[in-house]
């Protein structure tokens, strides 16, 4: 089977040399330029002894060098593990024991966070040109400018069409995040059907809104660059300021746009001129959690040329339904129909599958599935639970209908409640804790204390060596007793 980087670097290699590749605000790289540096790369790698199937984290802000380093590791077989800029040393830490990461691919900045105490056990590659830091609490270091003059390995890795391409780490239930193995054939069979469906051109222009840590972020590079079309990549630091995304939008001359709703909903609501600015936006495809159908509303009477998309599927299992709005925007919004070849089924506790219009839990199988958690068990179904519920509707129209475990989603973000109330048990100061999503979308703890209550902020600050900065706590309250159900449960129903 080919490899990811293979398929991809020959889309690339049909755009044309002068064509734009990617441009990350300060620095363009055309495609000509983009694969050699990817070649040079790979070649670094390859002189550093790593060997297909060796896992490389990539704790980085977005960048063109960073995105050449990631196309670099599938291209010689290895795994990349795109890590949260901003999680803290602790968090990456727990991820790098996790799968045993052989390399560090960062910057300059991100090292010079680190504290002496910190020991990094792994090779490190800054993509600066230069790192001028002290390094003392780094086994090996390189720099951009020695990877550039390696010598080159052109020719991808043969992998199997299982292999793991890359590995993206998400909530966990007790405490410590999971890596979801995703293999070269779940990325394709995504990527492809996207390509098809969608049909973008050369003259597309894609931004990337979403981080590299988060699934969505899949469909903006790699389609993007499938299609010989150009990708403008949105600092993490504009992700949510919506008059400056808009300026994006409108200087970049964007055409497809791919977010979570809570982004389109801020520069609906913070630009009348929203309609004229974006008018080059020819599709828009959202995902990661419900859009409120009068926002959406609105955004069909400003783009009413453009196709609208409703995708949907968890980290596992990529993309694997769709939706696309037409003129009316219906009052209950589907998720709609199979997308990537996965087969959509319902079914129930003991994992009968229910008929239509009965419902139960959405359960998938097919290309897109990923490999497993890293470090556990492969599952033994055929198939894999999203724990979302779901029924099909008179039209075969898949319908979401929200989930019964302690799983949310903020900004698109899936957060299992359990991490987050793992983290505040710890300070010294708690005694229990259960944490919510409230009406407002915000997380709220609802605490017992040991003897004096901590403050928010001095919760959050607790939390903040522990989570990355989303699962942080919106807001506190604290009981002399967390209120129970008749069964004894704590009463989450209530308190949320």
């Amino acid at each position: 089977m080919k490899n990811l980087s293979e398929v991809l670097l020959a889309g690339m290699s049909a755009a044309g040399e002068n064509k734009i590749a990617v441009h990350d605000g300060l620095l363009s790289m055309d495609y000509d330029e983009l694969s050699q540096a990817v070649f040079h790369f790979a070649g670094h790698l390859s002189s550093l002894g790593v060997k297909p199937g060796d896992r490389i984290g990539l704790w980085v802000d977005k960048s063109c060098r960073a995105l050449a380093a990631m196309l670099a590791v599938t291209h010689i077989g290895a795994i990349y593990v795109p890590i949260d800029p901003a999680n803290p040393i602790r968090r990456v830490e727990e991820i790098r024991n996790d799968c045993q990461l052989s390399v560090l691919i960062t910057s300059a900045e991100q090292l010079d966070q680190c504290t002496h105490d910190v020991s990094i056990q792994c090779r490190v590659i800054v993509l600066n040109e230069e790192y001028y830091g002290t390094a003392d609490f780094i086994a090996s270091l390189t720099c951009w400018n020695e990877a550039m003059k390696a010598v080159p390995t052109d020719s991808p890795a043969v992998v199997d069409y299982q292999d793991v391409a890359y590995m993206l780490y998400t909530s966990g239930s007790t405490g410590t995040p999971k890596g979801v193995k995703i293999t070269h054939e779940n990325a394709l069979a995504f990527i492809n059907w996207a390509k098809a469906k969608l049909m973008p051109s050369k003259q597309d222009r894609f931004a990337n809104h979403a981080p590299w840590h988060f699934d969505l972020s899949v469909f903006d590079i790699y389609v993007s660059l499938l299609a010989g079309a150009s990708v403008h990549l949105v600092s993490e630091l504009l992700s949510y300021v919506p008059k400056q995304l808009i300026d994006f939008i409108e200087q970049q001359q964007i055409t497809v746009w791919y977010s979570v709703p809570t982004a389109l909903k801020l520069m609906l609501e913070a630009e009348p001129l929203f309609a004229e600015r974006c008018k080059l936006l020819t599709t828009v495809i959202f995902a990661g959690e419900a859009f409120e159908v009068k926002a959406l509303k609105v955004l069909r009477a400003a783009l009413p040329q453009a196709r609208l998309y409703n995708f949907y599927g968890p980290t596992e299992t990529n993309v694997c339904t769709y939706y696309e709005i037409g003129e009316n925007v219906p009052e209950l919004l589907p998720i709609g129909f199979s997308a990537s070849n996965s087969i959509i089924t319902i079914r129930n506790n003991t994992g009968e599958e229910l008929a239509q219009g009965l419902r139960g839990f959405i359960c998938v199988s097919g290309p897109t599935v990923f490999a497993g958690y890293w470090g556990k068990p492969a599952q033994e179904n055929q198939y894999y639970n999203t724990g979302d519920l779901g029924y099909y509707n008179e039209f075969g129209e898949l319908m979401y209908n929200g989930r019964e475990d302690h799983m949310v989603k903020v900004k698109g973000y899936r957060i299992h409640l359990g991490e987050v109330e793992h983290a505040i048990n710890k300070h010294k100061h708690v005694a229990e804790c259960v944490v919510v999503l409230n009406e407002d979308k915000q997380l709220h703890a609802h605490i017992t204390i040991k003897d004096k209550a901590p403050t928010l902020l001095e919760l959050k600050m607790h939390c903040a060596k522990l989570l990355p900065k989303y699962m942080l706590v919106d807001r506190l309250q604290v009981w002399s007793q967390l209120p129970l159900t008749r069964n004894g449960k704590y009463a989450r129903q209530e308190l949320a």
